[in-house]
């Protein structure tokens, strides 16, 4: 997928396992946006309807299930965290072709790959998205500027409610506080700029930080790493 490229809200009658070996993808299914890197895939069963983009491009492998398997939720999308051996059998089973052999190798990979994906963990930091028209535009705006300083003040007023009247509406519609959805976007966009190469002193200047120390902070605090040691554990994922 090319830079700014968009896949219009769509759905299948199988299953796809969603996964870029590089680059970030956000899909929008039903109420969040999924930020999937590079150690994470997304499951999207039959039916689900949903979107799928990136920012700066990424190299993207799907996978097409038969709606007959059933190890996995068949009503819901899961984020899933990739392991090195499920990553290596992934890209194996794409250089197959779409009718391989139902015995032998082909058949073995395959039947490897569909019995460890139910092993492995579920990532559930997602993005929750509101409903309402109101709070949808005021979510896109805030993620288009992720640096944005307003206030939730500011934020009630741009849209002619009282500052407690926001906050309640925007809990009942995500499960989160404002100030809790702002920091996950951060560190969700600062995932997709390091992905993406960005050096950490922009990404702390293009997400509002005025310094270096409390966007490192911030990422330490949720992820347990600095942001080098993130972009360090890229590399040491990638299949030789």
């Amino acid at each position: 997928m090319p830079a700014r490229h968009y896949f219009a809200s769509h759905k299948h009658r199988w299953h796809q396992l969603l996964y870029a070996i590089s680059g970030v993808l956000t899909v929008d299914v039903v109420g969040e946006r999924l930020f999937i890197p590079p150690e994470n895939a997304v499951w999207l069963p039959c039916g689900c309807t949903h979107s799928v983009s990136t920012e700066f491009g990424a190299e993207l492998k799907s996978l097409y299930i038969d709606d007959r398997y059933q190890q996995l939720p068949t009503d819901k999308s899961l984020v899933l965290k990739i392991s090195p051996i499920i990553k290596a059998l992934i890209i194996e089973v794409s250089t197959f072709d779409v009718e391989y052999s139902i015995s032998g190798y082909e058949e073995d990979v395959v039947s490897l790959m569909l019995s460890t994906l139910p092993r492995l963990k579920h990532v559930t930091e997602h993005l929750p998205w509101p409903k309402s028209f109101e709070l949808l535009k005021m979510c896109s705006q805030l993620y288009e500027r992720p640096g944005s300083k307003q206030t939730t003040l500011m934020l009630a007023e741009d849209l002619a409610m009282s500052k407690r009247t926001l906050e309640r509406k925007f809990h009942r519609e995500t499960g989160m506080t404002i100030q809790a959805w702002n920091l996950r976007l951060r560190f969700l966009k600062a995932i997709e700029l390091l992905t993406a190469g960005h050096s950490t002193t922009s990404i702390s200047l293009d997400l509002g930080y005025s310094s270096l120390s409390p966007f490192i902070y911030m990422f330490r605090n949720i992820s347990g790493m600095s942001p080098g040691e993130y972009v360090t554990s890229l590399s040491n994922t990638k299949v030789k």
